[in-house]
């Protein structure tokens, strides 16, 4: 009796570290000064993270049946990486980012899944380190197929690209086991997505926007219209497609570090065998 009471408990736990929010971070402005409002903490970039953390979109009722969660790093290092899902390398200038691409890499290789909405030239130190770097692109809309561009949250046409645009070059990103899934009117690359493991052996998933306004929800006087880029509140198109990229991402990732609250619970896994097979042999 004691068994099946600990053996259910394990069960439970289990299934309550099953449904754990899927964990984002991101570098906030005080590390990144050259982001602006790009910045993950940045105004551009808040209704991105409310529309992830909305349970309508990601939650037990939502349209994908798991919650996301969003963090603030004030630094970028082994240790702030350590338990995130995905870290999310926003608008970075380069020489922002060179302090921590290295840290971001090793992440990555260990199992991290990484966003990286990159921009141009100047903004690529985080896809440079992995050999995928950023040229300028004609700015045409993007287009593709499923799961990003048709996916949960509906099918997107058209996704726009604002001020500085970007795309990648399709020999490196095929050259490194990835797959073009966005391409432009002039058949550019917009974006490009690696399944956990592809890149490299135990490596995380990893997708990369060509211009982060795709993304981005860029707000007057920046933005000369009402909004330049995604509107997650009427969710146009580049709303559809960056939501259906993370329903995608969030199920299909890697294993990064695990969080020490787990390490408990395999011990009573341990524990729980250990005393089942006493109990087979007192039978």
């Amino acid at each position: 009796m004691r068994v099946n009471r600990l053996v259910a408990g394990l069960a439970l736990a289990a299934s309550s570290l099953g449904a754990q929010a899927y964990l984002v971070g991101g570098a906030v402005n005080a590390i990144t000064p050259n982001s602006g409002s790009w910045s993950w903490d940045g105004t551009f970039m808040a209704p991105f993270r409310a529309a992830l953390e909305n349970p309508a979109n990601f939650g037990p009722a939502g349209t994908v049946n798991r919650s996301i969660s969003t963090v603030n790093l004030n630094t970028v290092d082994a240790a702030s990486l350590a338990g995130l899902d995905m870290f999310i390398g926003t608008w970075v200038e380069d020489g922002d980012g060179a302090s921590f691409a290295a840290a971001v890499k090793a992440y990555f290789l260990a199992g991290g899944d990484l966003f990286l909405l990159q921009d141009d030239d100047g903004h690529d130190v985080l896809g440079s380190a992995l050999g995928i770097s950023t040229s300028v692109s004609s700015g045409t809309v993007s287009n593709g197929g499923a799961p990003f561009f048709s996916g949960a949250f509906g099918n997107a046409t058209n996704v726009t690209q604002h001020f500085f645009t970007g795309q990648l070059a399709e020999a490196a990103v095929l050259g490194l086991n990835g797959t073009v899934v966005g391409r432009n009117v002039q058949n550019q690359v917009t974006s490009a997505y690696w399944a956990a493991g592809q890149y490299a052996p135990g490596a995380g998933a990893l997708f990369i926007v060509a211009d982060i306004d795709m993304i981005a929800t860029t707000l007057p006087p920046t933005c000369d219209v009402a909004l330049c880029g995604a509107d997650y509140i009427n969710m146009n198109d580049n709303a559809v497609y960056a939501l259906n990229t993370f329903s995608f991402l969030q199920k299909t990732g890697g294993n990064p570090v695990s969080l020490p609250g787990t390490l408990p619970l395999v011990g009573c896994g341990l524990l729980a065998m250990r005393l089942l097979r006493k109990e087979a042999k007192s039978v």
